[in-house]
């Protein structure tokens, strides 16, 4: 038989399919390893040969895990922290209320999204606390600070370059590619000013704005009158006419846009695309007819809609959609129920006979995923369908309510649980374990030479070795022990 350093690339996948790639609730102990359970106070599981160790008390709640020189440790949902032996540090309390991240080179926080802080060797800092405090302190340029409402200066948010204000609404300036807009009580007065051009605003009654030779606006009783010429210094010039809601024109020397009593009628026709549509209303009833485009739409009882790329179909929104998605190198197909009640989706490379990737949601009962020759199946599935990709809702929510996993790969391995290892079992190659707590204890690895049997947690237990056998009751840590004559394989045993 050969022994466990005959075979590394074996045991290294097994590994790694029956740690790394199990459970969150469920790890597991490799062959040289041990195993201790007390369901469902206590579930620690070792493998010193692969210098990994893992403790989950109360079922999902608390977990701590090490491998190699990575720890985490998770009290769910409530807190998560992963480390590194270079510093690295993860943490989520409460996710997605507040994320922190760290490693040699940067340092991330956010609470809400509402407040972030970002330190890092290259960029500087910046801080937000939003909508009140913007800071930034980069290493080289200009910086700024901002206390809003009472004053200060923002760079580059907000799709602006540079924003200026003083006890707004009383006094606020911004730019955008060197135009300057001045606002007193905004948004009631602007002015705006720049090379060759200027404009002011008293709205929502009167508006102007002109720049020479590339555009002139005016709006009046905004937003039922405004007209427009833009792009005037291309050969694409774009005139915009609108009386809301009787009429909404924009017409440039390739591009036809007419809207008559809004969103009961409108009229598009694209030279460039060679594409032409109408809606009667938008978006009930749509048609395009296009070279690269063909939609027929008749909310809510069909849609379908084709690019060169992309294929969608609906019916009898929102109950039925199906996509597909091509591109030379890729495809895809997806289909939906009730937009996330159930979805199919199913991603393959070209030239490729197996897919990359599948994936059925069906909310809130299961999820099941197939990728890279690796599957998954779990049961509840309460969050997973709407954040398919989302790895923090995996590890700080998702084993709360999975009360059954399965994972297997395309070589037979495979682990299950069920009621957070009240039941759980692993197959590696030609090794087997499971239990079914307190009942059955059952533990059959080859690779070791080693059997165990073991009921209601040792009122009998019988382990086989590679050149005795031994027996045990009432828990008791000695037994009757006595060499075997055969000294074959295991599987000969059973």
């Amino acid at each position: 038989m050969k022994s466990l350093a005959a075979r590394p690339k074996v045991w290294a996948a097994s590994f790694l399919f029956a740690v790394g790639l199990l459970l969150p609730a469920t790890s597991s102990a490799a062959s040289a390893g041990s195993i201790f359970t007390l369901w469902p106070l206590v579930d620690y599981r070792s493998s010193p040969q692969n210098n990994f160790a893992s403790l989950g008390l109360a079922g999902p709640l608390l977990r701590y895990e090490r491998h190699d020189t990575r720890t985490r440790f998770g009290l769910r949902p409530l807190y998560y922290r992963a480390t590194d032996e270079k510093g690295g540090i993860e943490s989520d309390l409460l996710y997605p209320l507040m994320t922190y991240r760290s490693n040699q080179d940067e340092r991330s926080f956010q609470f809400f999204h509402l407040l972030t802080s970002d330190v890092s060797t290259e960029d500087g800092s910046d801080f937000m606390l939003f909508p009140f405090l913007f800071y930034r302190n980069p290493p080289e340029g200009e910086g700024y600070f901002a206390f809003f409402p009472i004053g200060g200066k923002i760079l580059n948010r907000f799709g602006r370059d540079r924003i200026q204000f003083a006890l707004f609404p009383l006094y606020s300036k911004t730019e955008r590619k060197g135009t300057e807009t001045t606002n007193l009580l905004w948004p009631f007065f602007s002015l705006t000013r720049g090379e060759d051009e200027r404009g002011w605003a008293f709205w929502p009654l009167y508006g102007t704005a002109e720049k020479k030779g590339v555009y002139h606006r005016k709006f009046m009783l905004w937003p039922f009158f405004f007209r427009g010429d833009e792009r005037l210094d291309t050969s694409e010039p774009l005139r915009t006419r609108a009386f809301f809601p009787f009429f909404y024109f924009a017409d440039s020397p390739t591009r036809l846009d007419h809207t008559y009593l809004w969103p009961f009628f409108r009229h598009i026709e694209d030279d460039r695309k060679d594409l032409e549509e109408w809606n009667f209303p938008w978006p009930i009833f749509r048609i395009i007819d296009g070279k690269d485009r063909q939609m027929l739409r008749l909310l809510p009882f069909y849609s379908d809609d084709r690019t060169e790329k992309l294929h969608s179909r609906w019916l009898l929104w929102p109950v039925y959609k199906e996509e597909e998605h091509t591109t030379p190198t890729y495809s895809s197909q997806r289909q939906r129920v009730l937009y996330w009640l159930y979805s199919n989706t199913t991603e393959q490379f070209v030239g490729e006979k197996s897919a990359y990737r599948h994936r059925i949601d069906l909310w809130p009962l299961l999820t099941f995923e197939e990728k890279d020759g690796l599957s998954h199946f779990s049961t509840l599935a309460l969050l997973e369908p709407f954040f398919p990709n989302n790895e923090q809702i995996e590890r700080n929510w998702s084993p709360l309510w999975r009360i059954y996993q399965r994972r297997w790969d395309s070589a037979g391995n495979n682990a299950s649980t069920f009621l957070w290892n009240l039941y759980w079992k692993e197959r590696r190659g030609d090794d087997l374990l499971f239990e079914l707590f307190p009942l059955i204890y059952y533990r059959d690895e080859e690779s070791l030479q080693h059997f165990e049997l073991s009921l209601l947690k040792g009122l009998y237990r019988y382990t086989r070795e590679s050149e005795r056998s031994c027996s045990y009751l009432f828990y008791l840590p000695w037994g009757w022990c006595h060499p075997l004559a055969d000294k074959g394989p295991l599987k000969e045993l059973h």
